[in-house]
């Protein structure tokens, strides 16, 4: 299961969007090769399948959208070798932005690698995601993503990253994130 609640704002440019969302997931095939245990236990397996509901709520430049998705996502994975572990995030959304339906096909192939330093686990990553939209037909977007994640024992993760977004039909086409991403870790008593 899964719960999650976001605030993005821009700097130097009126943009501020919230976002809540819940889906639920199912974990197939453990991966078997010894490697460092990662605390988010989808990375533990070779195939996730999921789906949920996400609800957005973005001012820009004065003007409020709001979009509900219905999410579908399949997430094969595989660890070539022990300290490398490779993903191919696969995402349909059925959206309805401001009672008008779209659909959208997102792709994110991504690497991370299990890195220690005096001890301390970490896991540098990077990504790069394809949008395509259902009303344009076309791709018409692009993420390409940097950062680590910083485990702390079972409970929690800290994200940072870097992220460049070009987007062609979008004001403005461009933009260069950095931020922060809390992930919390609750597990069922064995």
């Amino acid at each position: 299961m899964l719960a999650l609640t976001g605030l993005e704002q821009g700097a130097g440019y009126p943009f501020l969007e919230w976002y809540a969302g819940a889906g639920i997931g199912y974990q197939f095939r453990s991966i078997l090769k010894s490697h460092i245990e990662n605390i988010d236990p989808d990375k533990e397996h070779h195939l996730i399948l999921a789906g949920g509901y996400e609800h957005y709520h973005t001012t820009k430049t004065g003007k409020v959208t709001r979009e509900e998705h219905a999410v579908i996502e399949i997430d094969p994975g595989a660890r070539p070798i022990s300290w490398l572990l490779l993903r191919d995030r696969n995402r349909i959304e059925f959206r309805w932005i401001d009672g008008a339906y779209s659909t959208r096909y997102r792709n994110e192939p991504s690497i991370e690698a299990d890195a220690t330093i005096h001890g301390y686990h970490f896991m540098p990553f990077g990504a790069a995601e394809a949008f395509y939209s259902g009303a344009s037909r076309s791709w018409d977007e692009e993420r390409y993503t940097a950062g680590a994640q910083w485990p702390y024992k079972d409970v929690l993760m800290l994200e940072t990253y870097y992220r460049r977004e070009h987007c062609p039909t979008c004001k403005p086409a461009n933009w260069n994130v950095g931020g922060t991403t809390v992930h919390f870790y609750f597990r069922r008593a064995k």
